[in-house]
């Protein structure tokens, strides 16, 4: 997709009005791949923050690596956008073929993105206790948006998961989905657990 036609080249409200109107783009794919990309934000945020005010080996460690993650769940906004539309494009002109070669892509861009959800999760919650005390609401915030994501971007998978026709296909895309949201679960209620034993 061109720049002049990202997501991420619009203004957000824009993009707001977008997702809001009448038309199949942007869904909540690309809303999903945004608030998870808005959430390791915030939980950027906080690590850089928190490393401004005393250097720490294991904090710097897990900044590098929100910082090379930084971005990565955004990107499926526009993917989410672009598969959407061919498949749209290939249900339009009728080739069976065509239109399930569209439907395991639109199917694979929300897992993918479920996937690097996944991957901002983790280090979100083991970025939360490295966190300055004064920014971890920004942390815990942010890991409940990426959470968010992924669990929008499962949603997703369900409703396109309805047009594969391949049996083994579908059974694959289930059993992906069911594990991304029960491990997606399980990391935001460990955070959950260190949040209140901290209060």
């Amino acid at each position: 997709m061109s720049d002049e036609a990202s997501i991420w080249t619009q203004r957000l409200a824009d993009f707001r009005a977008a997702t809001a109107a009448n038309q199949p783009t942007p869904g909540c794919g690309a809303a999903a791949a945004v608030t998870a990309d808005i959430g390791l934000a915030l939980v950027l945020k906080g690590l850089r923050i928190s490393e401004a005010h005393g250097s720490d080996p294991t904090r710097r460690a897990l900044l590098q690596a929100a910082e090379a993650l930084s971005g990565r769940p955004g990107t499926f906004a526009d993917d989410d956008v672009q598969a959407f539309g061919d498949y749209l494009n290939a249900a339009r002109n009728g080739e069976p073929e065509q239109k399930q070669a569209a439907s395991r892509q639109a199917c694979a861009v929300p897992l993918a993105l479920a996937h690097c959800c996944l991957e901002a999760l983790e280090l979100a919650v083991d970025a939360w206790p490295c966190t300055d005390p004064n920014v971890q609401s920004d942390a815990q915030a942010g890991a409940v948006l990426i959470h968010a994501g992924l669990s929008a971007a499962l949603i997703n998978v369900d409703a396109d998961m309805a047009s594969l026709e391949d049996a083994a296909t579908r059974d694959q895309a289930v059993q992906t989905r069911t594990r991304l949201q029960a491990e997606g679960d399980d990391l935001l209620q460990r955070l959950f657990g260190q949040a209140l034993s901290r209060s």
